[in-house]
This record gives structure tokens, C-alpha cells and sequence, in this order.
């Protein structure tokens, strides 16, 4: 234990001097209770929150303790019996595990902690796959789960230029988007938002100089989600993760109402069961993206109707070869169905425009796309790039990252 306490000394001490950008999200996970858990991709900054954290909680003074879960002290050690010692021998009441998935049978472990002692507070971190209610073990009503996203347009603002800027909600974003667009203090909006759209979502890119370095440290990420996390999460073997990361690059490469299960299943010479279960676990390891229509059933909830790229960093990552008008579309598209699901919004397909979010209906484009296959609706909006103040019916694009 006394190893572990060292480790965490050595961290620290690398990080605590750091600049460090504390996310309004964070403050919910603080106050969420006893036991809480973060759940997101690789690279969103899971592990940066535990270690701040635990610096906030004393972990100097020995009142927090950070742990990996994949410490070779657990090899020998159980999660368990270092909880009884830190209650029998510490004053340490706070517990953070950093990828509790990587933990064997952590479900049963957590479940007992959380039986035994019920003063400590755990926080943990895990693949965005991990499931609270698998197997006989249902630690749902038992921990609060959080989902932790890459940033936000607004994010990236507030970090990059040292200021404060206020969420959206969707309904002030329609309403008075010529307001906000016009009140707004920031210079060069639209430079910020193309460096955004190329580098800016993920928080861990600011540790790189080089936008090379930068997209081969994502990739790097891809690759250890599909050959560890699901591997690991999962139990598949390697012929079945290559048809994964496969069908991560169709997504990647086709626009986004060009593929299906089907049509995917036909392509790869699979059955269609195991090519939408596959996509289903790109889904959730926050890899890909899901549009559904806005009708209910089994059908609809089993089949996407469009899919999508998890962010548009990923896309400039993959260097794709799609003519400019195909990425453009795509990269405005992603932008959008990132930021709304991400504010936790219910976007749909639509038949008129191209999304539904509640009553209204968006229609993306650049900044000459008309209102033409909208006019007859109602409360229908065209969500036109490249502008930096709309319209009545046009609203920038770029607004609609302000919503987280």
C-alpha cells in the first residue's frame, strides 16, 4: 500500500504546477455522492479529473488516494483489501481508480466497498462500454455514472482565450441566436471555430506541438480502443477486431447516408447480426456516432439511419480522399450531431431538412444554402457555416457549440 501512496507522490508532483482547465462538468461529478463513476473515450481527460481531483482532496496530506487499476499492486492485492486497509490504517476516505474496467470482476468488488463502507467515497473511471447492470452484480442504484465528452466549442474558447462565455440552451440558441451572435467577445470567430473543428476536441492535444503529432496520438487512441477496450471488454479475437476497425473506416470514409448494417454486411462478406453488433460497439466506445428516425419500435432503434464520425477531429485525422464539397458537408454535419447529443438533446433524422431536434428542424449547410426544402415548416431553421451573424430562419453554425 505504502507503494501506492509513493506512485501517487511521483504524479503529482509532475502535474500539480500544470495549467489546468476546470470544466463546469467536473463540478457535477464533485457533488454527485459517494460513489461516482466517469465513463468516456480515450483521450477525453478521465484521468486528469481523478488526479486534480485528488490533489483538491489532500492527496498530499494522505486524505485521497489515486490508483491505476491495472497496477501491478493488484495483481497480488485486491481493490477490497486496499479499501479495509486505508479504513483500518489511513485517515484516507477517498479512493479514485483510474480504467476500473481493466479491474477483473471490479463489478462484484465495487458492490461489496460499497456494502462494507459506506463512509468512503469512491471515484472511478472507465471505458465508455462498462456496463453497471451486466450479470448479477446491479450497481445502478448504487453509482452515479457520468458520461465525460470531449470540448465544447465554448470549452475550447474559454480554455484557449482565458474567458468566460455562458451555455445555450436550445430553445435561448433559436430564439436569439442574432443577439448572442452579435454580444459575443471574441475576435476571429471563424478561425477559432475552423481550429476547432481540426484539433480542437480533444483536451490532451494540447500536449503536442504538431498537428502530426497530434493526429497520430488520436489514432494511436483508436487503435487501443478497438484492440484493447473492446477486445478486453468484449472477449473477441483478432479477426473479429479487424472487421471492426474496418468498419470504423467505412464510417470514416463514406458520407453519412451512404452506409447501412446491410450494406456493410454485403461489403464485408458478413452476417448482418455480427456487423450491427459490431457497430453498436463503435457506438459505445465513443468511436461512432448514431442518427436514428424519429419514429419508435425495435426496427428503428436497431437499424441507424445515418452514421457519423464520433467528432470532426477524426475526420481531418483520416485524411480522407472525398472531394471538398463531401467534407465540408460532412465535417458540418458531425459538428452538429457531436455538439446536440453531447448537450444530451434527442436529434433525429428528418425527412425535410436534415435533423430534428423537439419541434424544430435544421437544415445544415454553408453559408449560401437557402431555405428552399424548409419553407413549408414550421419552426424549421437553416444552419448555414462560414457566417458569423444570421438571419430570421439562418442561424450560424457554429452557435450550436455553445450548448455544452
Amino acid at each position: 500500500m505504502e507503494r501506492l501512496f509513493e506512485i501517487q507522490r511521483i504524479i503529482i508532483e509532475q502535474v500539480e504546477d500544470e495549467s489546468f482547465f476546470w470544466r463546469e462538468q467536473f463540478q457535477r461529478f464533485v457533488a454527485s455522492g459517494h460513489v461516482c463513476g466517469i465513463v468516456g473515450a480515450r483521450g477525453i481527460g478521465k484521468t486528469t479529473f481523478l488526479i486534480r481531483h485528488a490533489i483538491q482532496s489532500g492527496a498530499k496530506k494522505g486524505d485521497a488516494l489515486y490508483v491505476s487499476a491495472d497496477n501491478i499492486y493488484f495483481l497480488k492485492n485486491s481493490l477490497v483489501g486496499l479499501v479495509d486497509s486505508l479504513y483500518k490504517h489511513t485517515t484516507t476516505r477517498l479512493l479514485l481508480i483510474d480504467e476500473i474496467h481493466k479491474y477483473p470482476n471490479w463489478r462484484q468488488e465495487l458492490k461489496n466497498i460499497v456494502d462494507t463502507f459506506p463512509s468512503f467515497q469512491i471515484f472511478f473511471s472507465g471505458s465508455s462500454m462498462i456496463d453497471l447492470v451486466q450479470g448479477k452484480y446491479d450497481l445502478s442504484r448504487r453509482v452515479v455514472l457520468h458520461k465525460l465528452c470531449g470540448f465544447s466549442f465554448r470549452e475550447y474558447l474559454e480554455f484557449h482565450l482565458k474567458i468566460k462565455l455562458e451555455k445555450l440552451t436550445l430553445n435561448e440558441l433559436v430564439s436569439s441566436h442574432l443577439h448572442i451572435a452579435q454580444n459575443l467577445p471574441v475576435t476571429g470567430m471563424l478561425k477559432h471555430f475552423g481550429d476547432y473543428l481540426k484539433l480542437g476536441y480533444y483536451p490532451f492535444f494540447t500536449g503536442y506541438s504538431q498537428d502530426r503529432d497530434k493526429f497520430q496520438s488520436l489514432d494511436n487512441s483508436v487503435q487501443m480502443t478497438i484492440y484493447e477496450d473492446i477486445a478486453t471488454l468484449h472477449s473477441l479475437k483478432t479477426s473479429s477486431l479487424n472487421v471492426i476497425e474496418q468498419l470504423y473506416k467505412f464510417v470514416l470514409n463514406s458520407s453519412p447516408g451512404e452506409l447501412s448494417a446491410s450494406k456493410l454486411s454485403n461489403a464485408l462478406g458478413k452476417d448482418f447480426d455480427s456487423i450491427s453488433t459490431y457497430l453498436k460497439y463503435l457506438e459505445q466506445a465513443g468511436l461512432i456516432r448514431f442518427i436514428y428516425p424519429g419514429s419508435s419500435g425495435q426496427a428503428a432503434l436497431r437499424n441507424p439511419i445515418k452514421m457519423y464520425p464520433e467528432n470532426t477531429n477524426s475526420i481531418h485525422a483520416a485524411y480522407l480522399p472525398l472531394a471538398h464539397d463531401q467534407i465540408k458537408g460532412k465535417i458540418r454535419e458531425t459538428f452538429f450531431v457531436n455538439q446536440t447529443q453531447n448537450a444530451e438533446l434527442s436529434t433525429f433524422y428528418s425527412n425535410v431538412g436534415d435533423f430534428k431536434i423537439d419541434e424544430y428542424i435544421f437544415e445544415v449547410g454553408g453559408k449560401s444554402k437557402n431555405k428552399r426544402q424548409i419553407k413549408n415548416e414550421k419552426n424549421a431553421f437553416v444552419l448555414s457555416d462560414d457566417i458569423l451573424i444570421g438571419s430570421k430562419g439562418v442561424i450560424p453554425l457554429y452557435l450550436f457549440g455553445f450548448l455544452y
